[in-house]
C-alpha cells in the first residue's frame, strides 16, 4: 500500500512539473514575442527607418484584390474600376509603395456595393502636388505613458507620409473632404455616414514582416482586418495569414496566450478590454482568425481613437506651420473641465459621437424612449396616493 502511494505521488509530481514547464514555456513565448517586438520597434525608431512597403502595382493589381475579396466578386470589380481610373489619371502612382491599404464601401437596400474606395498609405512619387502628411504627435496623450505618446509620430512615419485615395470620380470630393476632416480630428462626418448607412471596411498590411517581432517575422505574411460598423452594432474580423500550417499554429498559440485581465478603469479602457475579451480566436489551416462583435459604446471607442489621432495630427501640423498652437488647442484647458482635451464639439463619454450626446441612432432613440416611459411610470406612482389598509367607515343602515 505504501509503495502504491509513493508511486502515485511521484506520478502526480511528474505531471505537475510537466504542466508547469508547459505553462512556463508558453508564458516565455509570449514574453519573447512582446519583448522582441518592443526591441525591434525601438531599433526602427532610433535608426529612423521607414517601412518600404510593397510595390503599389502589385498591391493594387487585380490578382491581389481578388485574393483579398474573392468572396465578393462585385466588390473586386468595383475596386478594380476605381484603381484603373486612378492609375490612368496619374501614371506615377504605379511607382509608389503601399505599407497599408484601407478599403471602404457601403451597400444599397438591395445589397449592391456602392461608393467603393481605397485609401493607400505609403510613399508615392508625384512632383505635381504635395500629399497630405500622415504622421501624429500626441497620440492618446492623457491616457498613456509620455514616452509612448511621443512615439506616435515616429510609428506613423514608419508607414509613410502619403495617402492616395482611389474612388469613383463623382465621389472624389466627398472622400477627400472626409479624409481632411479625419486628419483634423473631426469624427462627426464619419459618424453621420455610419448612421445613414453602415460602413464596411478592410485594412490590409500586405507585408507586415518589417514591423513584426523577430519570432513571428518568418511566419506572418499578411494581416487583414475586415468589418462593418453600424449605428448601434458592428463586427470585426482580423486574419493573420501565415506561410504554412506550422507557422499558423505558432501564431495561434502566441495570440491566444496574450490575454487581458479584468480591470476597473475609465469607461473607454473597460470597453477596449471587453472588446478584447469577447474576441474569438480560431485557426483554419494557414490562417489565424480573430472575430468580435461590437456595440455602440465600443464603436464610439474606435471612432474616438481615430478622432484623437486626427486632433493630435492637427495640433502637430499647426505648430510646425505657424510655430504656435491654434486658439482651440491653446485655450482648450480653460474651457474644458476634463483636462482640456475634449471641447464642446468633441465630447467625452460613451454616448458620443453615436448616441444621445451626439448623432441619435435607432438604439439610442429606443433607450431614451424606454427611459422616458420608466420616468413617467415612476412619477405616476409617486403622484398616486397609497391605498388605505382600513376600509372607509359605513353609515348605519336605517
Amino acid at each position: 500500500m505504501r509503495r502504491i502511494i509513493i508511486r502515485s505521488l511521484a506520478v502526480a509530481l511528474v505531471l505537475l512539473i510537466a504542466a508547469g514547464a508547459y505553462v512556463g514555456l508558453r508564458a516565455y513565448g509570449v514574453y519573447q514575442t512582446a519583448y522582441g517586438g518592443f526591441q525591434h520597434l525601438r531599433y526602427l525608431l532610433e535608426e529612423g527607418e521607414t517601412v518600404e512597403g510593397t510595390p503599389a502595382d502589385d498591391v493594387l493589381s487585380d490578382d491581389y484584390l481578388r485574393s483579398l475579396f474573392g468572396d465578393n466578386p462585385e466588390l473586386v470589380d468595383r475596386l478594380k474600376a476605381v484603381v484603373d481610373l486612378g492609375m490612368a489619371t496619374d501614371a506615377n502612382l504605379k511607382l509608389g509603395s503601399v505599407s497599408a491599404m484601407i478599403v471602404t464601401y457601403q451597400k444599397s437596400p438591395d445589397g449592391t456595393v456602392i461608393d467603393p474606395a481605397i485609401y493607400a498609405v505609403g510613399g508615392f512619387p508625384d512632383p505635381k502636388s504635395q500629399r497630405l502628411g500622415f504622421h501624429s504627435s500626441g497620440y492618446l496623450n492623457q491616457e498613456v505613458d509620455p514616452e509612448l505618446w511621443l512615439t506616435g509620430n515616429s510609428v506613423m512615419n514608419l508607414l509613410g507620409r502619403d495617402i492616395i485615395v482611389f474612388c469613383e470620380e463623382e465621389k472624389a470630393e466627398q472622400h477627400m473632404a472626409l479624409l481632411y476632416d479625419l486628419l483634423q480630428g473631426r469624427i462627426l462626418p464619419l459618424a453621420q455616414k455610419v448612421v445613414a448607412n453602415p460602413v464596411h471596411y478592410a485594412i490590409v498590411f500586405p507585408d507586415p514582416k518589417e514591423l513584426a517581432p523577430p519570432n513571428l517575422r518568418n511566419s506572418l505574411q499578411t494581416v487583414l482586418i475586415k468589418g462593418e460598423m453600424g449605428p448601434d452594432s458592428g463586427r470585426t474580423e482580423t486574419i493573420f495569414v501565415s506561410a504554412n500550417y506550422r507557422g499558423a499554429t505558432q501564431n495561434h498559440v502566441i495570440f491566444k496566450d496574450m490575454s487581458w485581465g479584468r480591470m476597473n478603469d475609465n469607461w473607454w479602457a473597460v470597453e477596449f478590454v471587453n472588446l478584447l475579451d469577447n474576441t474569438k480566436l480560431v485557426q483554419d489551416q494557414v490562417l489565424v482568425v480573430a472575430e468580435v462583435e461590437t456595440d455602440r459604446a465600443q464603436n464610439n471607442v474606435l471612432l474616438k481613437t481615430v478622432e484623437r489621432a486626427g486632433r493630435d495630427l492637427a495640433m502637430q501640423k499647426a505648430y510646425l506651420l505657424a510655430s504656435e498652437l491654434p486658439w482651440e488647442f491653446a485655450f482648450r484647458e480653460k474651457a474644458s473641465p476634463s483636462g482640456g482635451y475634449w471641447s464642446e464639439p468633441h465630447r467625452w463619454g460613451s454616448e458620443w459621437p453615436l448616441g444621445q450626446e451626439g448623432i441619435p441612432t435607432p438604439g439610442s432613440i429606443a433607450d431614451a424612449e424606454a427611459k422616458a416611459r420608466a420616468e413617467a411610470e415612476k412619477q405616476k406612482q409617486a403622484d398616486t396616493p397609497p391605498a388605505s389598509d382600513n376600509p372607509p367607515p359605513t353609515s348605519p343602515s336605517t
